[in-house]
């Protein structure tokens, strides 16, 4: 069943502003609520009264005050989820789309360029327009002379999902994307756009989690089909994708000159030696890091050997002799593999991206906060919620 790019209708509820006047004087107080059966997650935000938000603040429990304080003149409106307990995401630098839950504590991260701001900053366009219709909806509720309360009923949006009929002014719905993952490092959920990305509440990139899937998938290929030429090149590929990912990372998030970053922008991971080097003169990255003279030798070699079998229909040339260093073959041999040799290139790529990973992030740190507080309670899909 197709889950790509489906319309998520919104969890529905009520955001209410309650008026009353007490001795002659008006006041309001603004809540949200919601009976449906789907779950029901929200964050808060300050918004001027023009619609523009300006804020993010965590939401305590009854009782406790939000954190921080309001500004001046400012309203606070609920951003609620869509029917999966999910917030739609938006990013203004690099304008791409995902979804997640809601992070109000610290700043989320956008799942592609990396950029990390506050919940409010990754609003979509329909959330905006939802933020302006409950400012307005305030203000003419406290303009009114009648008391009681005044609704904006999210459950006509959630209702027009999918739907060819008018929508109301302020509608707005998620769209599921294509890779749904858990981060494995502070456990929230995500939904993204292609293979890789960030993970929006630590900001912990995903590439070494996806290598490792595509490494076990090809283990489970090399102890049944013996087609190790295969894997071999494959294992290399997977490889040269996962570290093309952090190269095009550095080209967009460091500054460099024009020509450094066409370079990195552009940088295939194939030839291991060489790249190797660059990585480390250039970012500080130790690709061979606990890596023994022989493991290092070995994967130098292998990673020739790919280029072989990819271009030379697996017969050896000078070219391969010189640049690898492998006397024990002649011009013209043909290259063979043994299944011991294709699970040693699988473990040692994955010792080599381990390295890649953590140095990566050394540059690029992920958020303490989220992963402290997955070592306490998890971060993935929110439970039912009735009330705010």
């Amino acid at each position: 069943m197709k889950t790509e790019f489906q319309e998520i209708g919104h969890a529905g509820g009520q955001f209410v502003v309650t008026v009353k006047t007490v001795d002659g004087e008006r006041n309001y107080s603004l809540g949200y609520r919601g009976n449906r059966p789907v779950p029901l997650a929200a964050f808060g935000i300050y918004a001027l009264p023009q619609g523009i938000p300006i804020g993010t603040f965590i939401m305590g429990g009854i009782g406790t005050p939000f954190d921080p304080p309001p500004p001046t003149g400012s309203f606070t409106i609920f951003i609620t989820s869509d029917s999966t307990g999910l917030f739609g995401h938006q990013c203004s630098e690099c304008n791409g789309y995902w979804r997640s839950p809601a992070i109000s504590a610290w700043p989320t991260t956008c799942a592609y360029c990396g950029v990390r701001y506050y919940a409010h900053q990754f609003l979509t366009k329909g959330q905006r327009k939802y933020v302006q219709a409950c400012c307005e909806q305030i203000q003419n509720a406290f303009a009114s002379e009648v008391d009681g309360e005044f609704l904006i009923d999210m459950d006509t949006v959630a209702d027009a999902v999918g739907k060819d009929i008018e929508k109301p002014r302020f509608y707005y719905a998620d769209v599921s994307q294509q890779n749904k993952f858990t981060c494995q490092v502070c456990n929230s959920f995500n939904d993204i756009l292609g293979k890789y990305g960030y993970c929006a509440a630590c900001g912990t990139h995903n590439g070494l989690d996806e290598l490792t899937k595509d490494v076990e998938y090809i283990r489970q290929r090399i102890k049944t089909n013996g087609d190790y030429t295969s894997c071999v090149k494959d294992l290399v590929a997977a490889f040269d994708s996962f570290a093309r990912q952090f190269s095009k990372q550095f080209a967009s998030r460091i500054p460099m000159t024009p020509a450094r970053q066409k370079e990195w922008e552009n940088k295939l991971f194939h030839q291991l030696q060489g790249c190797r080097d660059s990585v480390e003169s250039t970012f500080g990255i130790n690709l061979f890091k606990g890596l023994r003279a022989e493991e290092q030798r070995f994967a130098i070699l292998m990673f020739h050997r790919r280029h072989v079998y990819e271009h030379n229909g697996g017969e050896a040339d000078q070219k391969y002799i010189d640049d690898s260093g492998d006397t024990s073959v002649r011009v013209k041999q043909a290259l063979h593999e043994t299944q011991q040799s294709t699970f040693d290139t699988a473990n040692i790529i994955l010792k080599i991206a381990r390295n890649f990973h953590d140095g990566f992030h050394l540059i690029f740190p992920p958020e303490e906060k989220a992963i402290s507080l997955s070592r306490r309670k998890p971060l993935q899909k929110p439970s039912k919620s009735s009330t705010i």
